[in-house]
């Protein structure tokens, strides 16, 4: 679940905050911010998060494996949306 909440506060830190989560990974794909994979990866992430949010009882634990891939995702997209920009926007600088 905090994946999901690492990604949701991680769009909205970049001007996302209208609408849903679902609607916000779609306007940040859409608007070229993220790519259309990453934004397949951020819905997979939400939906996991949603699955434990409402205790669904037809839904699986996740496994150590499955929370290693979303926090490589989260970990991922925060490298891409703040790690990265700024990088290139210090060497550009030097």
């Amino acid at each position: 679940m905090l994946t999901a909440s690492a990604v949701d506060a991680m769009l909205k830190a970049k001007g996302y905050s209208e609408g849903s989560l679902y609607i916000r990974i779609d306007k940040a794909s859409k608007d070229h911010l993220i790519t259309e994979e990453m934004a397949k990866w951020a819905h997979a992430v939400r939906l996991d998060a949603n699955d434990q949010r409402h205790a669904d009882e037809g839904s699986e634990l996740p496994t150590e494996a499955d929370a290693k891939r979303r926090i490589d995702f989260a970990t991922s997209l925060a490298m891409f949306l703040f790690t990265l920009p700024a990088r290139v926007s210090k060497g550009l600088a030097q």
